[in-house]
């Protein structure tokens, strides 16, 4: 039997790491792992911005662990800070619980003064571990669209005779809502995505959104197909609609829109209805409008929000969280995609 010394280790950038032994680490940990992924790479952890890009632990040259980053900029009173995003870490099962997932953590917090997430309970208890401080007041919400879909005591039912009784009524019910097209993602729609967001009043600290990060996260996306721009006069939201198993699921990843019982809500919820769209995702600040929705209690979640700086100015700005988050945000949108 190997008896795994935790000395006995190396950690680099992926960049230094051969590909394929990148893609058979990503194998084990990722049971819907794409063949193409790596391909992505690049794209899915913002590589080339910076310096700062995900590592790995290796073990007799093979990749036993892995700590992801996607890098960002925050603006707290009008100073700009580098920061990265804490996304897909993990160990492989034989090398955990013997030191290399604290030397790993402890490597990928030296890459940058500023770190943030938004991660589950387990992840929060290790960060707490390490004086990371956290803020609760983002809700990831849902909004039912096919209501005997997304029930949770009932999904599993197939009753297309009601389900298309349910679909008919919604359609009558949104008769007058006015029809909206969507657009996909274009250079033109990118720059008045722009426009718009320069207009969006923001509190300190929040998540600098400029051109670089635009054509980054919306223009060479790898699945911008799948995105769709709904615009009303100076209201927008920004949707991906993609499948998680059998639903049909759209998340509004970004929009300055704060009223869901608003005449553009009601028409996004027509194109939903026409579309086939079961159900709709989004976060929201726990301060703004309250969700009425009697199946509150069932899409609602708190997120989990932890952050980590050097700069105790910015850590006190944390203590309540951005004043802009989103879904366009960390990989809380994209992570059901290809891994």
């Amino acid at each position: 039997m190997i008896d795994y010394n935790v000395k006995n280790y190396i950690i680099k950038k992926i960049s230094e790491v051969n590909q394929n032994d990148l893609l058979e680490f990503y194998s084990k940990v990722y049971s819907n792992i794409s063949k193409n992924y790596i391909s992505k790479i690049k794209w899915y952890y913002r590589l080339g911005f910076n310096s700062h890009e995900p590592i790995v632990i290796l073990v007799n040259e093979k990749v036993i662990g892995h700590a992801g980053l996607i890098p960002a900029e925050i603006m707290s009173n009008k100073k700009l800070f580098n920061c990265i995003w804490f996304v897909d870490f993990a160990v492989l099962p034989e090398f955990q619980s013997k030191g290399y997932g604290k030397k790993l953590t402890e490597a990928w917090m030296s890459i940058c003064p500023n770190q943030i997430t938004f991660c589950n309970d387990i992840s929060l208890s290790i960060f707490k571990k390490y004086n990371w401080k956290s803020d609760f007041s983002v809700k990831r919400k849902i909004h039912p669209v096919n209501f005997l879909k997304i029930i949770p005591f009932i999904k599993t039912i197939k009753l297309k005779s009601i389900e298309n009784f349910q679909i008919n009524f919604l359609k009558k019910k949104f008769r007058n809502a006015s029809t909206i097209k969507p657009y996909k993602i274009t250079r033109t729609i990118l720059d008045n995505i722009i426009g718009l967001e320069k207009r969006i009043i923001k509190k300190s600290p929040y998540i600098l959104r400029n051109e670089s990060w635009f054509n980054w996260r919306l223009l060479e996306c790898p699945y911008k197909e799948d995105i769709y721009y709904f615009e009303n006069q100076s209201n927008f939201v920004i949707g991906h609609v993609f499948f998680q198993g059998n639903l049909k699921r759209m998340n509004l990843i970004h929009t300055n829109m704060h009223d869901t019982k608003s005449s553009f809500f009601q028409s996004i919820l027509k194109w939903s209805i026409e579309n086939q769209i079961d159900f709709l995702w989004y976060l929201e600040k726990e301060d703004s409008q309250k969700s009425k929705s009697i199946f509150s209690n069932f899409y609602e979640k708190k997120l989990n929000f932890a952050y980590n700086s050097s700069d105790s100015t910015l850590s006190d700005e944390l203590k309540t969280g951005f004043s802009n988050p989103s879904g366009i945000d960390s990989d809380i949108d994209y992570i059901f995609r290809d891994r």
